[in-house]
């Protein structure tokens, strides 16, 4: 809401300085105004999910996702704290634990011993965004959904999430 209305008094002000003085960068401020209040807020998570939120969008729920790379993986995220993964037609029984903010991750039966304890920031209606608490990503950059480690949605609803790997 604060968004919008700082857009619509910038808007104001624009619009006085075209009838004041009406040329070429003029119109082109107000289409760079008019371009940045295009996103809106449940595309861009300002901040980290919180513990609660975490269970309340994840937990009971199949998710799929890809990693940078492209590659594909899907887990299940139960309510006991445990977890299936799946990538590359191998299964991995997980546990997850919250670690304040954090969501961790381990595979007790994998012999490459991966996992490890992320952010998630929510992109849309359906898509997550998973940070590593290792990760160099900024907060500009995890503001607006880029440097992630992993991204998912829920497998039983369309996908929000926007990349070219995904389809």
């Amino acid at each position: 809401m604060v968004f919008v209305l700082t857009a619509l008094i910038n808007m104001r002000g624009v619009l006085a300085a075209m009838k004041k003085k009406s040329n070429l960068a003029t119109l082109v401020l107000l289409v760079v105004i008019l371009c940045s209040t295009s996103v809106t807020h449940s595309q861009v998570s300002l901040t980290p999910l919180t513990a609660a939120e975490i269970k309340r969008f994840m937990f009971d729920r199949l998710f799929t996702g890809e990693y940078p790379n492209g590659l594909r993986w899907s887990e299940r995220f139960n309510r006991d704290l445990t977890s299936t993964y799946s990538e590359s037609g191998q299964i991995l029984e997980g546990i997850m634990r919250l670690d304040g903010d954090l969501i961790c991750f381990s595979y007790p039966d994998s012999i490459d011993s991966f996992g490890g304890c992320f952010q998630v920031w929510k992109r849309g209606n359906n898509c997550f965004d998973f940070y590593s608490s290792q990760s160099l990503a900024g907060v500009f950059d995890r503001r607006f959904g880029r440097a992630w480690q992993a991204r998912a949605w829920n497998a039983d609803e369309p996908s929000t999430c926007f990349s070219d790997k995904i389809g």
